[in-house]
């Protein structure tokens, strides 16, 4: 079992690794193709419409799985003042209410993969190509919308595992000094 353990913890930093690296250089490479068109529009007064195209492109694609390495990180937007008014003090009440965002996010992600895998599906069957670049094939961001979707229900289910954890941890240790 450890060995399996240690198996899924290799794959989980290897995902994670490769979003951090994409998401870097797409950040990266989306700055300096704006930067270049900029420059080529004002400074040379030399327009080179394929790089509006480009830096399009790899925003959405970086964009896409940022998502995906924002819910590794836990970086959602999540309403601190409720939270904090809620669970104050209170290191179960905590827990379950971490439990409940995580699954109430699986719940709503689980909604919307079907609608994904609708236009993946489409997309793969009727591919639509560019407006100023007649032979790139545009429908891979329809399939990166459902893959990026699937990273973050992967990166979801290991969070909820490990607060369902910390949970049941929390009503052990609760009902342990309730004992005394």
């Amino acid at each position: 079992m450890e060995r399996r353990e240690g198996l899924w913890s290799v794959i989980l930093d290897a995902i994670k690794s490769a979003e951090t690296a994409i998401c870097g250089v797409g950040l990266l490479l989306t700055t300096l193709l704006i930067f270049a068109q900029v420059l080529n529009r004002y400074v040379l007064h030399f327009e080179i419409m394929i790089l509006n195209d480009l830096a399009l492109y790899t925003f959405l694609f970086f964009m896409l799985l940022a998502a995906a390495y924002t819910t590794w990180h836990e970086g959602h937007v999540a309403v601190d003042v409720f939270r904090e008014w809620m669970v104050k003090g209170r290191p179960v009440a905590a827990s379950a209410y971490r439990v409940f965002l995580v699954l109430l996010s699986i719940f709503i992600l689980c909604l919307v993969l079907p609608v994904a895998y609708t236009f993946m599906r489409r997309a793969i069957q009727y591919p639509e190509y560019g407006t100023l670049v007649r032979w790139f094939n545009t429908s891979w961001l329809q399939i990166l919308v459902f893959l990026s979707l699937l990273f973050v229900l992967l990166h979801l289910l290991v969070i909820a595992r490990r607060d369902i954890g910390d949970l049941v941890q929390a009503i052990r240790t609760g009902s342990r000094k309730e004992g005394r």
